[in-house]
């Protein structure tokens, strides 16, 4: 709860009493599709499906219940999964709008409540007992929701330059290496496996089975790699895993390198990205394929991007996987499949554009963080009543 001192002409309510919860929808959570005419709420804190019926219409809170805190707000036609609890202002005189930010503001009063073993959830009476302060007079209300509007816009335009950014990459690896370049058709199709490095072992996967146990991660050691290092198609750190010494000295074989290229193979498949000269001593899991290049025949970016962008490599993917008993590739599928081999000079011309873009990447990431510290810092102070003036 918020423990500063609040203006005189603030309320403090019950979430309970503010708000009514709707009936639950019956919709399961994989009836949501890629795409529909209605927006699909889930327990996940990401709107990304749809279906094409509606369960409500309006102004509403929606919270998912089960594994992570979610919230969100829509205003429209919607429906949501039975993961979900949906909540409607009664007549009370509040802006839904306004305590959607005073709980995002401060999520860690839904975070707290989801209890249980495995997968955690929240109840609705946990919900209605959430304490929320606010201004009586409604148009203070509109005033802080207006300024944090606008800063959230903010962090909008941040998005979409990111995904703008992903999409030069792209286009531009496209515009050098598939069929508008005039040489496309002259280039010959070589086998992945034919632009590794001649050493044993340039194309692995990490530890199977009780070679590896999640029970022998320790909190510092030697890294561990995998999916979540490379979902993103960039390498970034995200769960650190470490093991001793020791147990790296038993599989030393599975090392990664600066600039190999590692592959999601399992779950999430076919993201990609180049490690980083930086990169500490280090293994993969069992989820990665890791190749190490003959850079005098292959540059690690294009090869990266290759199993990202180029329409044909994808579909021999694609094609190879429909095949497999599980949903996953393996390395006799991606040693095996056949990539244009445009001369290294292209191959090193497209590296230094991508080089650019990360270094782009890092002053958006900055700037990325300016914005989220600005929009938190209002947050406090419009529930702390200091937006008013």
């Amino acid at each position: 709860m918020i423990k500063h001192n609040l203006p005189s002409d603030w309320k403090k309510s019950d979430f309970g009493e503010i708000f009514d919860f709707e009936k639950k929808s019956k919709h399961k959570a994989s009836e949501g599709e890629e795409k529909g005419n209605y927006k699909f709420f889930t327990s996940s804190n990401i709107q990304k499906k749809f279906v094409d019926d509606f369960d409500f219409d309006g102004d509403f809170l929606v919270f998912g219940t089960g594994g992570i805190a979610s919230m969100h707000n829509p205003n429209e036609k919607f429906s949501t999964s039975t993961d979900c609890l949906v909540a409607k202002m009664n007549d009370h005189q509040i802006l839904t709008r306004y305590v959607y930010y005073y709980l995002a503001a401060n999520m860690h009063l839904l975070k707290a409540g989801f209890k249980g073993a495995g997968l955690k959830h929240i109840s609705k009476k946990y919900i209605q007992n959430i304490e929320i302060n606010y201004p009586d007079d409604i148009e203070t209300q509109k005033k802080i929701v207006a300024i944090l509007e606008k800063a959230e816009g903010l962090k909008e335009w941040r998005k979409e330059a990111d995904e703008l950014t992903d999409e030069f990459l792209k286009s531009t690896f496209l515009e050098m290496f598939y069929k508008s370049n005039p040489d496309y058709s002259k280039w010959e199709f070589v086998s992945i496996k034919d632009l590794t490095s001649s050493k044993k072992g340039s194309m692995r996967t990490g530890p199977f089975g009780s070679d590896l146990k999640h029970s022998e991660f320790v909190d510092t050691g030697i890294a561990v790699l995998g999916i979540d290092n490379a979902v993103n198609n960039r390498f970034q750190w995200a769960q650190r895993r470490y093991i001793t010494d020791e147990k790296y000295n038993k599989l030393k074989r599975y090392t990664v390198y600066p600039d190999d290229v590692i592959v999601t193979i399992m779950a999430t498949i076919g993201k990609s990205c180049v490690v980083p000269k930086d990169i500490p001593l280090s293994i993969s899991t069992k989820h990665l394929a890791v190749i190490t290049c003959d850079k005098t025949k292959c540059n690690p970016q294009f090869l990266s991007k290759s199993m990202l962008f180029h329409p044909e490599i994808k579909q021999q993917l694609a094609k190879a996987n429909v095949g497999a008993i599980m949903d996953g590739l393996n390395l006799t599928i991606i040693k095996s499949s056949k990539i244009p081999y445009p001369p290294l000079t292209l191959q090193q011309r497209f590296a230094d554009i991508v080089q650019q873009v990360e270094q782009l990447r890092e002053h958006q990431s900055q700037s990325k963080q300016q914005i989220d510290d600005l929009f938190n810092v209002l947050m406090q102070k419009a529930f702390r009543g200091e937006l008013e003036a």
